[in-house]
């Protein structure tokens, strides 16, 4: 992401606590800070990029220190609606508008350019943040108010991981009953059963199944929702590894 950025010749401050993994964009000419509140300090938007809630409040209470009033901060990472509302509510406070920013294709969308943000907020914030990072992003959508984008992407991530499982023994039988999976993969992707994963199979890097699982499974049990199904795809997925995918090339 900062090196579409910087290529496009976006001025770009950054921070990660963990040490050298700012370098290869300090080497293409970003300035590397001591903290998230002096990227704020420098900054009209910040991308918050991290794993999980608690990342994310850290980061963005570190950056609300920093922060000029006007300034936006979006939340990239997939979390919680409701953290994604106590964010904004703090962020207010100090006149700094915090949306959420949910990204998907993952690592090698970000490598090609072509992330999706499914985004929650006002829609002149999320309008500002679409032309920042077109860079790397040509797709944002605003879903609806702050905490959309992450029921979005919980939504779009049940139906990734579940597509994935499904494909693994639709072309395991196939296999097993003689078929090759490369000809499965050719004739299903005309018909009704095609799907993204399958499109890219072979490339899915299963970084976060369990993670993106249990954050959807939690949300619906708190709106008293049984989902039955997504609650046996954890295990599932689990016991896949990218090995296993490779076999069926």
């Amino acid at each position: 992401m900062g090196g579409h950025l910087l290529a496009a010749g976006t001025p770009l401050a950054v921070y990660d606590p963990a040490g050298g993994a700012s370098d290869a964009l300090a080497a293409l000419g970003a300035e590397v800070c001591s903290g998230a509140h002096e990227v704020a300090a420098g900054s009209d938007l910040v991308l918050i990029v991290v794993v999980d809630d608690d990342q994310t409040w850290k980061a963005a209470e570190e950056c609300f220190e920093g922060a000029s009033r006007g300034m936006v901060v979006a939340l990239c990472a997939s979390i919680r609606p409701d953290t994604c509302r106590s964010l904004a509510e703090l962020g207010r406070r100090r006149g700094v508008d915090v949306v959420d920013a949910a990204l998907v294709r993952g690592e090698r969308g970000a490598e090609a350019g072509r992330l999706a943000l499914f985004c929650g907020g006002p829609p002149d914030v999320i309008d500002e943040l679409r032309r920042a990072v077109a860079p790397f992003a040509p797709d944002v959508v605003r879903v609806g108010g702050v905490g959309a984008g992450q029921v979005a992407k919980s939504a779009n991530n049940i139906l990734l991981w579940a597509c994935l499982r499904a494909d693994y023994e639709a072309l395991r039988l196939g296999r097993a009953l003689g078929v090759e999976p490369e000809a499965i993969r050719e004739a299903v992707a005309l018909g009704s059963g095609a799907n993204r994963p399958l499109e890219e199979w072979g490339q899915h890097r299963l970084r976060w199944p369990t993670k993106d699982l249990e954050v959807a499974l939690a949300l619906a049990k708190e709106a008293g929702l049984e989902l039955p199904f997504v609650s046996t795809l954890p295990g599932l997925l689990d016991a896949l590894s990218v090995d296993d995918l490779a076999e069926l090339r």
